[in-house]
C-alpha cells in the first residue's frame, strides 16, 4: 500500500449500515460509538474506557476497540489519549456526530440552545473534530482511515430540498469540507439471497449532497459504489479498507 489516506463523512438513514460499513476499515479499529451501534459489530469488540486509562495494547489485526460514550467529555478524553500517538489503531470511527452533537449540547446547557450557546458548541467540538479527522497526519502514530458518520436529514423546500448529513449549525459547512470523501449510504437492490444491497454515493445525484476529493472513486465508480455482499464469502464486495487500498494503487 502506498501511503495516501483517507476521511470519509458517512452519512445515511438509520438503518442503513452506516455502522456496518464504517467497520470494515483497516484495523485494529477504534469505534467511539454514541448510539449503541456496535452490539452486533462482526469483528471481535473489546471495550475501553478513556477515563480508566491508556488504550488497550497488543491488539490483533482486525479487532474493534469500543468506547460507548454518553457525554462529550469522554470523547475529549479519548482524543487526548489519540494525541499522545501512543496507541495501535490504525482506523478510528465516530459514530455518530449527529449523537455526538447532541451530548456536546448537554454539555453546555440543559435548558435549550440560545444564539449565544452555538457558538460555544461550534468552539467547544470543533478543536476535537480537527484533531480526530487530523490523526491521518498524525507526526507519531497516524492512522490510516477516519470515519465519521451522521444521520441524514432533509432541508428546504419540498420541490427544492436537499438530503444532508444532519449537523446542525456552521459545524456542518465546515466539517465537510474538512473531509476527503462525503458519501450519502442508501438502500439499493435485493440480491437472490434476499438482502437487501445498498449502494454509496460519493458525488452529487439529484438532491444528494456528496463528493470525492481524491476524484478516484467518481472516475472507477462513476459516483455510486456498490455495496453488495459476494454470495461466497459473505463479505462485502467493497468495504473500506478495499477501498482505500483500490485508492492507493490507482494514485501511486
Amino acid at each position: 500500500m502506498s501511503d495516501k489516506r483517507w476521511r470519509l463523512l458517512l452519512y445515511g438513514d438509520p438503518k442503513t449500515g452506516k455502522t456496518s460499513l464504517a467497520e470494515t476499515v483497516i484495523g485494529p479499529r477504534l469505534v467511539i460509538d454514541a448510539e449503541g451501534g456496535t452490539d452486533w459489530l462482526a469483528s471481535e469488540t473489546i471495550a475501553w474506557d478513556p477515563h480508566d486509562g491508556p488504550p488497550p495494547t497488543d491488539l490483533d489485526s482486525d479487532v474493534s476497540v469500543v468506547v460507548h460514550t454518553t457525554d462529550w467529555e469522554t470523547v475529549e478524553a479519548i482524543n487526548v489519549w489519540l494525541q499522545k500517538g501512543r496507541h495501535e489503531f490504525n482506523s478510528v470511527v465516530l459514530d455518530s456526530l449527529t449523537e455526538l452533537q447532541k451530548q456536546c449540547k448537554r454539555a453546555i446547557t440543559d435548558s435549550g440552545m440560545k444564539i449565544q450557546d452555538w457558538g460555544t458548541l461550534y468552539d467547544r467540538m470543533d478543536p476535537v473534530l480537527r484533531e480526530i479527522r487530523d490523526l491521518t497526519k498524525h507526526p507519531k502514530r497516524p492512522v490510516w482511515q477516519v470515519v465519521i458518520t451522521a444521520l441524514a436529514t432533509e432541508k428546504g423546500e419540498k420541490d427544492n430540498s436537499k438530503i444532508l448529513p444532519d449537523i446542525q449549525g456552521s459545524m456542518a459547512r465546515s466539517l465537510a469540507g474538512q473531509m476527503d470523501t462525503v458519501a450519502y449510504l442508501r438502500p439499493g437492490s435485493m440480491n437472490p439471497d434476499g438482502v437487501l444491497d445498498r449502494e454509496m454515493l460519493v458525488d452529487p445525484k439529484g438532491n444528494i449532497y456528496a463528493g470525492d476529493r481524491t476524484k478516484i472513486l467518481r472516475r472507477r465508480f462513476r459516483g455510486v459504489i456498490p455495496v453488495t455482499i459476494d454470495d461466497e464469502t459473505d463479505e462485502l464486495e467493497w468495504n473500506l479498507a478495499q477501498l482505500l487500498e483500490y485508492m492507493n494503487e490507482e494514485g501511486a
